[in-house]
């Protein structure tokens, strides 16, 4: 039976992590649950609105009422972090402060004050991790990973998960409307793009870009163009992470943004009053840079640099060699956090496998539907923590808002599915109405084959010993005929398979027998 071998578990103590990032706009913690060589997982992010650049143009300064006010959230964190009895917290900041003529003196002040010590990104550290963070939650070879932050933009090139060229922009979100304020919105693009163009020719930069390739963009001014863009075209889930652009998206979402007054404190919707004024700025480098390579989509990472440092600090593998199966990682996440060991959602994955295997002459589903049902089966118990009298339901809002790395926002929507059709009651075609852009007939009549493998593999499993530990099938005219190999009596969980036998026949046209 395939087995998962993920990552090496030396350890399983669980401790906290904080990492506390200053930002032009706000000040964040984000309290991190890590088990070492294993895993990490967000537990608790706070974001606190601050304007780091008040008064600072002309002396170039950050000035003292701004120090005060950070120093003043930053007391607030030490005491949350104490807490949580976080045993190490990471301190970085934006690298726009390395304009600031006071910089030493501020981050001075700001270890005195509260002890926190913060480095300050610089554009090499900041591409190396945020090519950590996305080639570990991406299945996406080859391709070129576009990093907007504050100051500076970067752009990585990378073909089978190494990095070929690196390139730096100097235009970030903040700083290009500083730099580019006397030009109107379209000839900042036109002007960020000659920049880019030149780039990458003096680069060589598209020498050893492949036919095929992706265009994966990271950091804050991705993530809120996600947000507007999903708002724009009533997309219907809310998931950052693998969200995916066409031109068509940007062009539209770009006509609704150049002309908004943004001197004043215009809100867009979706976005914070602060993301808001700067979006603007990041959305010209965005355009500017995807107008620069003939590809008609792209796709959105949620993970940015300071995800990338805790991939190092978590897991140091990852400083040697990305994650070979990043769903497999992600699957494990949430499945401790959602089922909590001791539990049987690999046992029950593993029969899915052999029951996709040996059902494959009549499902006829081609293997894309393997992750589908891969998803499913690890999450499809994450419903019980919550309300196990609905648990099925639960989980379908469980899978379809989780971001799940290594697979497209289909798959996350067909397992969500085939979680609910596990009872054909909770099937509801008005729902699966609302992602009819998304999904085919096809997929729908795959479901519900999947939807009821995954019910016997339950089945097969239902007392969680374990006791079923190999399936062949023979198909016998109008019957299936699925025998057992078992390590000891398994006449419980038999019994218990054989109670799916309506559901399918309705799904397989056979008659299910189970021995």
């Amino acid at each position: 039976m395939p087995k998962i071998i993920l990552l090496e578990e030396r350890s399983l103590v669980l401790e906290r992590v904080a990492v506390v990032e200053l930002k032009t706009t706000c000040v964040k913690l984000q309290i991190v649950d890590v088990i070492r060589n294993k895993y990490f997982q967000n537990r608790k992010t706070i974001e606190m609105p601050i304007n780091l650049t008040k008064d600072f143009y002309g002396d170039m300064f950050i000035k003292p009422t701004v120090i005060k006010e950070i120093n003043s959230i930053l007391g607030i964190f030490k005491r949350i972090i104490e807490d949580f009895e976080c045993s190490e917290t990471i301190c970085v900041a934006t690298d726009f402060l390395s304009e600031a003529k006071n910089l030493n003196g501020f981050l001075n002040e700001l270890l005195v004050s509260n002890g926190f010590d913060f480095k300050v990104f610089s554009p090499e550290s900041e591409i190396d991790d945020v090519y950590t963070a996305v080639i570990n939650s991406f299945n996406r070879p080859k391709g070129i990973i576009v990093n907007i932050s504050d100051y500076n933009s970067e752009l990585v090139l990378y073909n089978r998960r190494n990095i070929l060229k690196k390139i730096v922009v100097p235009y970030g979100a903040v700083k290009v409307n500083d730099k580019l304020d006397n030009l109107s919105y379209d000839e900042k693009i036109e002007t960020i793009k000659k920049e880019i163009q030149k780039l990458i020719e003096e680069s060589d930069f598209k020498s050893e870009l492949s036919e095929e390739f992706d265009i994966i963009g990271a950091g804050d001014a991705f993530k809120d163009y996600g947000i507007v863009c999903r708002k724009a075209k009533k997309y219907p889930l809310d998931l950052s992470h693998n969200f995916v652009s066409t031109k068509a998206d940007l062009e539209k979402v770009y006509g609704l943004i150049k002309n908004l007054d943004m001197s004043t404190s215009t809100k867009i919707k979706g976005l914070k009053l602060n993301n808001s004024k700067y979006f603007p700025g990041g959305l010209s480098i965005i355009k500017a840079v995807i107008d620069c390579f003939e590809k008609d989509e792209f796709a959105i990472s949620s993970l940015g640099a300071t995800d990338g440092m805790l991939f190092h600090n978590v897991l140091p593998l990852t400083l040697e060699k990305p994650i070979s199966d990043t769903l497999g990682y992600s699957l494990q996440v949430l499945n401790d956090y959602f089922d909590p060991k001791p539990n049987n959602s690999l046992h029950i994955y593993e029969i899915s496998m052999v029951l996709f295997k040996q059902l494959k002459v009549l499902h006829k589903l081609p293997r894309p539907y393997v992750k589908v049902l891969r998803i499913a089966s690890y999450l499809s118990n994450s419903g019980y923590r919550i309300n196990i009298d609905n648990a099925d339901k639960i989980a379908y809002d469980v899978i379809k808002n989780s971001e799940i790395y290594g697979v497209n926002h289909t798959d996350i929507i067909l397992a969500s599915f085939v979680a609910l059709g596990k009872n054909s009651d909770n099937f509801n075609l008005s729902e699966w109405v609302r992602f009819k852009e998304y999904v085919t007939e096809e997929d729908l009549i795959a479901v519900k084959k999947l939807s009821v493998i995954l019910k016997i593999a339950e089945a097969l499993d239902i007392t969680g010993f374990g006791n079923v530990t190999d399936i062949s099938c023979d198909i016998l005219g109008d019957s299936v005929i699925m025998k057992t190999i078992v390590k000891e009596d398994s006449a419980f969980e038999i019994s218990y398979a054989m109670l799916c036998g309506s559901e399918f026949k309705k799904a397989f046209g056979k008659n299910l027998e189970v021995l």
